[in-house]
């Protein structure tokens, strides 16, 4: 750099004693020296010093030889100096100009594709087609100077002529690194406004990840083509980091392509599982229901409570027969919200459908008590703390629990267990015991006797049960 600016200081010079020469020496060879001097700046502004070290040296010392022959008013001398230097300037120049225009071109080429891969053809059209436009006029400019250079060196006849065909060659290559050079700004500057959109991309992967995580919901994890596409995404998502922009949108388009069947497939099955498991659920109610004397509540206190539970079973049954018919229709969304709305009635009903037969069990036994001797209310007491130990609760390490489901009255279910006092004191948590025994609970509202249930502690995740 610093060379160069000693170069630009002393052609400078030269110039400037050469126009003191124009009106006491008329006939130094002024326009030579000043053709000289104007070659020999263009070789060192084209890079002549890298690519033609030795021309552009030689170039420039005799541009120095005839500015100092001027300067002792040797003309003919000069004139012979600055001629040569003109000379070793073109030849510097016919070195340099294809290699810097090859060069050049190259760099357009690596720009135009990145500014490509940054989608600017997309976010910034106008500005990706004038670079594009940039370097096809290049490409043309590089093959007539190619052609131009061509006929230079097979031209050996007439010397004014093979000069001005090389003449004619460099400008043209000067002229295509130009454009090849204004093709790699305009690349550089649209890709750098395409990447500042990139916004529009990252939430198009949100987008595509939200719905292979519902379809990966609804399949339960079990469909590996749901994970190839997820992992299309995470990819995509490292191409918009590296500013590949053009390939993460082509990835995120085939990816929300697939998610669609994917999360299609996956929301039918899932309706259909769903509808069947509320079927389960409406099934097991009304038949617990079927077991209850309506005369007997009826006529009771508990009136108000059979009509209530009478009432969330009725709107269950119907909620499920609005699921099978919406799930004929292919209305899967709305059938998926009719199960869940028939198993919460149901099981809201089967939770009610437990405690009028409590009550009446307690009714029953008030008046047996009432008709039996102390002895008698002492031995009931007794077999009712036997049964309440006959379910087992095993401990075990981290705060887990083996529950053994036993047949009693009521009988049990998840939510007895969990507000028994040595589990959860809660009826509320029950959803933890059915999440931890998902493999070996398939109705969250049918367990059987001697089942084991693995109980995890009350709070924190659910985790793993301990082997033992």
């Amino acid at each position: 750099m610093l060379r160069k600016k000693k170069t630009t200081v002393f052609l400078s010079g030269l110039v400037l004693f050469s126009i003191g020469f124009v009106n006491c020496a008329q006939e130094l060879p002024l326009k030579e020296l000043e053709l000289a001097k104007s070659q020999v700046e263009r070789a060192e502004r084209l890079s002549a010093e890298e690519f033609a070290p030795e021309e552009y040296s030689e170039a420039k010392k005799s541009l120095a030889s005839a500015n100092e022959f001027a300067s002792e008013e040797k003309a003919s001398d000069s004139k012979k100096s600055a001629d040569y230097a003109i000379s070793k300037a073109y030849d510097a120049l016919e070195k340099t100009l294809p290699k810097l225009a090859a060069k050049s071109r190259e760099e357009a080429v690596t720009a135009i594709d990145a500014a490509d891969e940054a989608y600017a053809a997309e976010y910034t059209p106008e500005e990706f087609k004038k670079a594009v436009a940039a370097r096809d006029a290049g490409e043309t400019k590089l093959a007539q100077a190619d052609a131009s250079l061509a006929s230079y060196l097979r031209e050996d006849k007439d010397e004014t002529a093979k000069e001005l065909k090389r003449t004619v060659a460099l400008q043209e290559y000067e002229d295509a690194h130009n454009s090849f050079l204004e093709a790699a700004k305009i690349s550089q500057d649209a890709k750098k406004v395409a990447l500042d959109r990139s916004g529009s991309i990252r939430q198009s992967a949100d987008e595509v990840d939200a719905a292979l995580e519902k379809a990966y919901t609804y399949s339960k994890g079990g469909n590996p083509a749901i994970d190839e596409e997820k992992a299309r995404v995470a990819s995509a998502r490292e191409d918009i980091t590296a500013g590949r922009l053009k390939t993460a949108d082509e990835k995120i388009k085939a990816a929300r392509l697939a998610s669609a069947s994917l999360l299609a497939t996956a929301v039918k099955d899932h309706a259909k599982n769903r509808n069947g498991q509320a079927r389960e659920v409406v099934e097991d109610a009304n038949a617990r229901f079927g077991e209850l004397s309506a005369e007997t509540y009826l006529k009771s206190n508990a009136k108000e409570s059979y009509a209530s539970t009478q009432e969330n079973l009725g709107a269950s049954n119907e909620s499920l027969q609005a699921s099978g018919n919406l799930l004929e229709q292919e209305k899967f969304d709305d059938s998926i919200a009719q199960s869940e709305e028939a198993i919460r009635l149901a099981e809201i009903s089967i939770d009610q459908i437990e405690t009028l037969k409590g009550k009446n069990t307690v009714a029953k036994k008030d008046r047996k008590t009432v008709e039996t001797d102390t002895t008698t209310t002492t031995k009931t007491e007794e077999t009712k703390d036997e049964k309440a130990s006959s379910s087992q609760v095993e401990e075990l390490s981290g705060g887990w629990k083996r529950y053994t489901v036993e047949k009693s009255n009521p009988a049990d279910c998840l939510w007895r267990i969990a507000d028994r006092e040595d589990i959860y004191s809660d009826a509320k948590l029950w959803p933890r015991i059915f999440e931890a025994n998902r493999k070996s609970i398939r109705n969250k509202n049918l367990i059987y006797p001697k089942q084991k249930l693995n109980i995890p502690p009350k709070t924190g995740n659910i985790g793993t049960a301990p082997k033992e």
